[in-house]
């Protein structure tokens, strides 16, 4: 199994958890006299959200990195344990510090780019 990384950034070790959520976008417009109508507008963009911890002396710095990426522009590769490849951007990161700071618990958050001329994105590419 490969070991997660985004852009410059790879994981001490995977996530303890990774949640894939995929949407389809529905429309719904209300017509008088007939009632709700619905029209299916396609795939939204996927979320990846994982959850672990760093740990030990460097745990501060690795997080620190993690975070540097927030402020870089754009997209980049997202490499999930058993999945494959996506392009996304980190659209939220949440840090959760126990006891002397030597254990920090993360909460990573990815969002799928979909570029327009490409309806399928980067479903999972390798």
């Amino acid at each position: 199994m490969t070991t997660m990384s985004y852009k410059t950034f790879l994981f001490p070790h995977n996530p303890e958890t990774i949640t894939v959520t995929t949407q389809s976008r529905i429309a719904t417009a209300h017509c008088p006299e007939y009632g709700p109508v619905h029209q299916n507008l396609g795939l939204a963009r996927r979320v990846i959200r994982a959850q672990g911890c760093f740990y030990g002396a460097d745990a501060k710095e690795r997080f620190a990195a993690l975070e540097s990426l927030m402020w870089s522009d754009g997209a980049g590769l997202l490499r999930i344990p058993g999945l494959g490849v996506v392009t996304a951007y980190l659209t939220a990161l949440t840090l959760n510090g126990e006891g002397d700071g030597s254990l920090l618990r993360y909460t990573a958050e990815f969002t799928e780019l979909i570029a327009s001329t490409d309806r399928e994105g980067t479903r999972y590419v390798d």
